[in-house]
């Protein structure tokens, strides 16, 4: 019953964050390749997340996803240079305002992807649900609030 607590708000955040960056096929330039990126990011949330909820007992195979993400975590600000804020980008004007904190939010993304990689290293699946969770609450979500229009 515990582990349903842990796992229904997981499964909200891997839905939400893979739902809302889905890339524009309109998309071109540096623009593109963002919402690319974080198309390909929301595929490592995707995977984490069903290897966390149906089948644990590969663990292991988190690394290598949170990895991916940590490293796209840190490219994160050189995607988004001065002038390319047009459409259909959902990034908010935020990023390019509050530059600094765009960068220390692309940072602490890829410090809980780090985070939640080590810890499923170690093999307990609790302990690596609870960084999945901070990956997308306090890390993805985080930015997101801040950093990109809604969407739907």
């Amino acid at each position: 019953m515990r582990l349903r607590h842990v796992l229904l708000p997981l499964v909200a955040v891997g839905v939400t964050v893979t739902a809302a960056i889905a890339a524009d096929k309109d998309a071109k330039g540096v623009v593109a390749v963002r919402q690319n990126a974080m198309d390909a990011n929301g595929a490592h949330v995707g995977a984490i997340k069903a290897i966390l909820t149906e089948y644990p007992q590969a663990i292991n195979l988190v690394v290598p996803q949170a990895e991916a993400i940590a490293a796209v975590a840190l490219t994160v600000p050189d995607m988004f240079p001065k002038g390319s804020d047009q459409p259909p980008t959902n990034a908010l004007p935020a990023v390019w305002e509050k530059p600094d904190e765009f960068k220390a939010a692309a940072q602490k993304v890829h410090d809980l992807a780090q985070k939640l990689a080590d810890t499923a290293k170690g093999g307990d699946p609790k302990a690596t649900l609870a960084a999945f969770g901070a990956l997308g609450k306090e890390g993805c979500g985080g930015c997101h609030e801040t950093f990109k229009k809604r969407t739907s």
